[in-house]
């Protein structure tokens, strides 16, 4: 993935976006068991973590 062109990682960060929100979303509704919150909750946590991944690739998260 790490040689990957741009607008792939652009097409992938849109999703990983969308995914986030909808899980965010989800979490913040509530109405679930444990269980599943615990699922949603990793899931929230490695899309994250991709989405982090390809924005440093892009360049775009945030400089220091």
């Amino acid at each position: 993935m790490a040689g990957s062109l741009p607008l792939f990682d652009q097409v992938e960060l849109e999703r990983l976006r969308a995914e986030r929100e909808k899980l965010q979303r989800d979490l913040a509704r509530g109405g679930m068991d444990a269980h599943s919150r615990i699922r949603k909750e990793q899931r929230l946590a490695l899309a994250t973590a991709r989405q982090i991944q390809i924005e440093r690739r892009l360049g775009i998260g945030k400089r220091r």
